[in-house]
């Protein structure tokens, strides 16, 4: 086995087991993630009751990373479902579309690009306030644009394919059902 196959493997069993991990919290966590107890506040990771330790007023660190994977995983999944379509849709009508469409949705693309994300993530915080949907709706609008230019760069590229071209000489649609 090549160690690139290596590193895929060992990252595929991490983000499994983290799956696992989050799905299964109430079963796997030790306690449950709020639950505080004065008396216990701020000890360090040991092999006791608090693996990892705990934090200002006694609730098991462990415990709130798993329950936390929970919310990262939706985060991340939701926000990958709504700008993964988006990017995608706009890159195939930049790249199949023609020249002014292309420019065009390429230099809004380019434009969100020079917006840094962390920047956009305050205005949207500042006006909106704080929460998981913001923190969603940030990450998709601003995660669109990588889907959109990978998307553009096949397009272009089976576009001028052979195939295609033959397909257009002959007269034929080349999205015929």
């Amino acid at each position: 086995m090549r160690r690139g196959e290596l590193t895929m493997w060992l990252a595929a069993l991490f983000l499994g087991l983290t799956l696992v991990v989050a799905i299964f919290a109430g079963a796997v966590a030790p306690y449950r993630a709020n639950e505080q107890d004065i008396a216990r506040r701020l000890q360090p990771p040991a092999l006791g009751p608090h693996l990892l330790g705990t934090d200002e007023v006694g609730r098991d660190v462990l415990s709130r990373l798993i329950y936390g994977a929970r919310i990262s995983l939706l985060v991340g999944v939701v926000a990958v479902a709504l700008s993964c379509p988006l990017g995608v849709f706009v890159g195939v009508l930049a790249g199949y579309a023609g020249r002014r469409t292309d420019d065009v949705l390429m230099r809004v693309t380019e434009i969100q690009l020079a917006i840094p994300a962390i920047l956009l993530a305050i205005a949207v915080v500042a006006v909106l306030g704080p929460g998981i949907r913001n923190v969603i709706l940030t990450l998709s609008v601003t995660g669109w644009t990588l889907y959109a230019r990978l998307t553009r760069g096949e397009t272009l590229g089976v576009k001028a394919r052979d195939f295609v071209q033959a397909a257009r000489a002959t007269g034929r649609a080349i999205c015929a059902s």
